[in-house]
C-alpha cells in the first residue's frame, strides 16, 4: 500500500509538472535561507563556548567600562575562595614583528597572565605557553601565525623583534583559537614584561587601583558560586577601594561594579573598549525574525500550490472514496506527496547552499564549509526542517481534498464554496504583508546606511591614507620631525600630512584633566585625550572655532585644544590661554585654541568632550592627505620614500574613509543579509503567485472566451483576471506598514544621530510589490487572453 502511494505520488508530481516546479523552488528557496541564518544564528550564540570552562569564566566591568585596574585581580582571589583562578589582558596593539631572516609581518594581540593558558585551556603545540608567560620578554604564537613568519622551521628558541627595538623570545606555539571567541589575537607576550615596562615609564601605576589598563577575567570552581559574587561584590569593592576615595565616590563606584559571562560579551555587551568588536542580540533576533518570514513564505507558498492542485483532483478523490477509500487513507496520500516535495526541495537547498556559500562566506566574513551543514546538530535541523515543513504544509490541504463528499468531487466544481477560497485568499496576503514588511524595512535600514556614510562628521575623511609609523621609521621622525614636510610634500599630490595617536573610531585614552586654577576642588571627571602634532587640524580639515592651532613658532611644548563639549564639561568662560593639567600624566599646559565639535567616535554616541594634546612624540599613526586621481602613483611614491628613510620598515596603511565604514561594520553585515534574503523573498512570493494565477487563469478560460467573443478587450480581460491579486497586495502593504515602522524605531534606537522614517520609503514598498504582482501575473493574463476563444469554449 505504501509503495503505491508514493507511486501515485510520484506521477502526480510529473502530471502537474508546472506547480510542482513551483512548489519545488519556492521550498528549496526558503530552506535555504533557513539554513544560511540558522548557521549564522547558531555560530552567533556559540560565541566563547568552544572553551570548555566557558560557563565558570566571568569578565569584572563597571558602568560603561569593560577595562579595569591591575592589582584587581589578586584582590577578588584573595577575597572570593569561589574563585579558583584570576587573569588578565593588556592591549599590546599592532605591532611589525621580524624575525632574524627579516620575515616580517603585522600581527596583533596582548599581554597576559600565563593562568590565561589554563582559564582558556589553550593547546601547546610547540612549547610549554603556561611557562613561557611567566617569563620575561617571551611570547607565544598562534599556529598560522608562526607557520606565516617561520616558515616549516622550528619556531622555539627564535627571536622576534617588534618594532625594530623590542626583542622577544619565541617559547611556545599554540592551536588557532576559533573564530567564534571574542578573543583575538596572533600573539601573546608575558604580563611580567608589560609590567616592567610601565614601571620603567610611570613607577607605581601597576598597584594604581585607579589605573584603567586592561580586562580582568576570573574562573569559578563552581557555577553556583556565582550567586555568592554576586551577592558580595558591593562589599568587596568597597573595602577594596578604602582610601582611595571618599566614601560616597566608592559607594557610587561599587553599586556599578558587576560581572559578565564570559559567553554574553559577544552579544550583549558594549562597553567602553571592549577587546574586540562586539556582535548585538538585537541582530539576532532581527535575523531570526527573517528567517520565521521568509520561512512561512515559503510553507504559505506551499499550501497555496498543494492546495490548488488538490482541487484539481477532486474527481480523483471522489473516485477513490466511491472504491472504499478511507479519509484517513487519503490524508497519508497527500501528506506523503507533501513528503516528497519537501524532502526534494530539501535535497535541491542542499545543492544550491553548496552553490551559495562561497558568496555567503563573503556576505559575513565567515568560513563555513559543505561539511558544516553535516555536522549532527545542523543534520537534526534539517530533518526538524524537514518534517516541520511537511506537517504544515501538507496537513490543510489534506483534510480540506479529503473532505469533500464523492458527489461534489465527481461534479468538477473548480471553484468550490468553501472555506479554502478564502483561507488561500488570506494566505496570499500573508505573504504580501511579509514581502511588505521586508521591503519597507531593507528601504529603511538602507536610508540609515546612507545617512551615515553622508551625514557631514565635522572633518574631511575623503582622500587620507593612514599609515602606522614603526621601528626606524618613526625614530628617525622622533628626531627630525620636519622630515614628513621635506620629504613628502615635495610631491604635488600630497596635500599635507599629520601624526597622531589614534584615527577616528580607536579606543581613546580617558585622563583626568581639569583646570590648573581649580580653587573648589572640584571632581570634573575623565576626558577623552588625543596626542596630535601641529598639522593633525589641517589634515583633516577640522574647524578652529577660537584660538589658534599647535605652532612650533609659539613655543608650544605643551599645549591643549578643546572641544566644545570640553569646555562646557570644564566650566571654561574664555577658555583660550587658560591653564589646564593632566593629572593622569602630571603635565600642565595652556589652552591654546578651541575646534568645532566633530565625530571622533561612531554614530552610536552624541560627541563626547575631546582634548587634544600637544605631544608629537607620543604619536603613533600618520595622515596623509593626497588629491584624488592619482592615488596609485601617490602610493608607489610614498612606499619607496619610507624605504629610502627605513629600509626596513613596513609601509601598512589603510583609508579613512574605510575605517569610518568599517564602525558600521555590523549594520553593513545586517544590511547586506537583510537585502539577500529580502530578494529571497520576493522570488518566493512571485513563484507562488505564477502558479496560483496560473490556477485562476485555467478555471477561467470558459469565461474568458465568451468575454472575447461578446468584444472584450485585452486591457480588460488583464484587468479582470488582476484586479483581485492587486487588492491583496494593497491589503498586505497596509497592515504591514505599522509594523515595519514599530520595528525600524525600536532599531534606530541604537544609534544617536538618526534618519528620519520617511513616509515615501513605504510608498516605494508599495510600488515594488505592486510591480512584482502585476510583472507576475501578467504572463498568464496575456496567455489566456490571447488564446483562440474556440478553444476556451471547447474547455470542460
Amino acid at each position: 500500500m505504501l509503495k503505491n502511494y508514493f507511486k501515485i505520488a510520484w506521477l502526480n508530481i510529473f502530471r502537474y509538472k508546472a506547480n510542482s516546479l513551483f512548489n519545488l523552488l519556492g521550498l528549496a528557496l526558503g530552506i535555504v535561507c533557513t539554513l544560511f541564518l540558522t548557521l549564522y544564528i547558531k555560530e552567533e550564540l556559540n560565541y566563547d563556548k568552544s572553551f570548555p570552562k566557558h560557563d565558570r569564566i566571568y569578565r569584572m566591568v563597571y558602568t560603561e567600562w569593560s577595562k579595569s585596574a591591575p592589582p584587581l585581580a589578586e584582590g577578588l582571589k584573595n577575597y572570593f575562595p569561589e574563585i579558583e583562578r584570576t587573569t588578565r589582558f593588556a592591549q599590546a596593539g599592532t605591532n611589525v614583528a621580524r624575525t632574524n631572516d627579516n620575515n616580517q609581518m603585522e600581527i596583533e594581540g596582548f599581554y597576559t597572565d600565563s593562568s590565561t593558558v589554563h582559564m582558556f585551556d589553550l593547546n601547546s603545540i610547540i612549547g610549554n605557553a603556561f611557562q613561557a608567560l611567566k617569563e620575561p620578554s617571551t611570547i607565544v604564537l598562534t599556529k598560522s601565525v608562526a607557520k606565516k613568519l617561520f616558515g616549516k622551521k622550528n619556531p622555539l628558541g627564535e627571536q622576534l623583534i617588534f618594532q625594530d627595538e623590542e626583542a622577544f623570545r619565541v617559547k611556545a606555539v599554540i592551536d588557532d583559537l576559533p573564530e567564534n571567541t571574542h578573543l583575538k589575537f596572533d600573539f601573546l607576550v608575558s604580563m611580567p614584561t608589560f609590567m616592567s615596562l610601565v614601571e620603567k615609564t610611570y613607577p607605581g601605576w601597576t598597584q594604581s587601583k585607579g589605573w584603567i589598563f586592561g580586562w580582568t577575567y576570573v574562573q569559578l570552581n563552581h557555577k553556583e558560586s556565582i550567586k555568592r559574587i554576586k551577592r558580595d561584590l558591593t562589599q568587596f569593592y568597597v573595602n577594596y577601594l578604602k582610601g582611595e576615595a571618599s566614601d560616597e565616590q566608592i559607594a557610587e563606584f561599587a553599586q556599578s561594579a558587576r560581572v559578565q559571562a564570559l559567553s554574553d560579551i559577544h552579544l550583549k555587551s558594549n562597553l567602553a573598549q571592549e577587546l574586540s568588536p562586539n556582535g548585538s542580540m538585537t541582530y539576532i533576533y532581527i535575523f531570526i525574525a527573517i528567517e520565521a518570514l521568509v520561512l512561512l513564505m515559503a510553507c504559505v507558498n506551499f499550501i497555496n500550490l498543494f492546495t490548488t492542485q488538490a482541487l484539481k483532483r477532486l474527481k480523483e478523490v471522489g473516485v477513490r472514496k466511491i472504491v472504499g477509500a478511507s479519509r484517513k487513507q487519503l490524508i497519508l496520500q497527500f501528506l506523503l506527496e507533501a513528503f516528497l516535495l519537501t524532502f526534494i526541495s530539501t535535497l535541491l537547498a542542499v545543492v544550491l547552499y553548496w552553490l551559495i556559500l562561497p558568496f555567503y562566506n563573503q556576505l559575513t566574513g565567515k568560513s563555513n564549509t559543505l561539511s558544516d551543514i553535516m555536522q549532527h546538530g545542523n543534520l537534526s535541523i534539517i530533518l526538524a526542517i524537514l518534517f516541520t515543513i511537511t506537517l504544515i504544509s501538507g496537513l490543510f490541504p489534506s483534510l480540506f481534498a479529503s473532505s469533500f463528499l464523492p458527489v461534489k468531487a465527481l461534479k468538477s466544481i473548480k471553484t468550490p464554496n468553501t472555506t479554502a477560497v478564502y483561507v488561500r485568499k488570506s494566505l496570499v496576503v500573508f505573504q504580501f504583508i511579509i514581502a511588505g514588511l521586508l521591503i519597507t524595512s531593507t528601504l529603511l535600514i538602507y536610508q540609515q546606511m546612507q545617512y551615515f556614510r553622508n551625514k557631514e562628521l565635522g572633518f574631511d575623511k575623503d582622500q587620507v591614507i593612514v599609515a602606522k609609523l614603526y621601528g626606524d621609521f618613526k625614530k628617525t621622525l622622533e628626531s627630525n620631525s620636519s622630515l614628513l614636510q621635506t620629504e613628502f610634500l615635495a610631491n604635488p599630490n600630497i596635500l599635507s600630512v599629520a601624526r597622531t595617536s589614534n584615527i577616528i573610531g580607536d579606543p581613546l585614552s580617558v585622563e583626568f584633566i581639569a583646570p590648573t586654577k581649580n580653587l573648589e576642588n572640584k571632581d570634573f571627571g575623565t576626558l577623552k585625550v588625543v596626542r596630535v602634532d601641529d598639522n593633525f587640524l589641517n589634515a583633516l580639515n577640522i574647524t578652529l572655532k577660537e584660538g589658534r592651532n599647535f605652532s612650533k613658532e609659539f613655543g608650544d611644548s605643551s599645549a591643549f585644544i578643546l572641544n566644545e563639549q570640553a569646555v562646557t564639561k570644564l566650566e571654561l568662560e574664555n577658555p583660550v590661554n587658560q591653564s589646564l593639567t593632566n593629572h593622569t600624566i602630571e603635565r600642565q599646559g595652556n589652552i591654546v585654541g578651541v575646534i568645532k565639535d566633530f565625530n571622533f567616535e561612531s554614530l552610536h554616541h552624541q560627541i563626547e568632550p575631546l582634548v587634544l594634546e600637544y605631544a608629537p612624540q607620543k604619536t603613533g599613526t600618520m595622515l596623509i592627505k593626497i588629491r584624488g586621481g592619482n592615488v596609485e602613483s601617490t602610493l608607489a611614491f610614498l612606499q619607496k620614500k619610507v624605504r629610502q628613510i627605513a629600509s626596513n620598515t613596513l609601509f601598512s596603511y589603510t583609508f579613512l574613509d574605510e575605517k569610518v565604514n568599517s564602525l558600521y561594520k555590523k549594520e553593513n553585515t545586517m544590511t547586506s543579509i537583510v537585502l539577500a534574503f529580502t530578494l529571497l523573498g520576493i522570488i518566493i512570493s512571485c513563484l507562488g503567485l505564477l502558479g496560483l494565477i496560473g490556477y485562476t487563469a485555467e478555471i477561467r478560460t470558459k469565461e474568458i472566451g465568451i468575454r472575447k467573443i461578446i468584444g472584450a478587450s485585452i486591457q480588460n480581460l488583464v484587468t479582470l483576471l488582476s484586479v483581485d491579486v492587486l487588492l491583496m497586495v494593497i491589503i498586505g502593504n497596509v497592515i504591514a506598514w505599522p509594523l515595519t515602522w514599530y520595528f525600524i524605531h525600536q532599531w534606530l534606537e541604537n544609534f544617536a544621530y538618526k534618519s528620519p522614517i520617511s513616509w515615501w520609503t513605504f510608498a516605494i514598498s508599495l510600488l515594488i510589490t505592486f510591480i512584482i504582482a502585476f510583472t507576475t501575473v501578467i504572463w498568464h493574463c496575456l496567455k489566456t487572453a490571447f488564446a483562440n476563444p474556440i478553444h476556451a469554449l471547447r474547455n470542460e
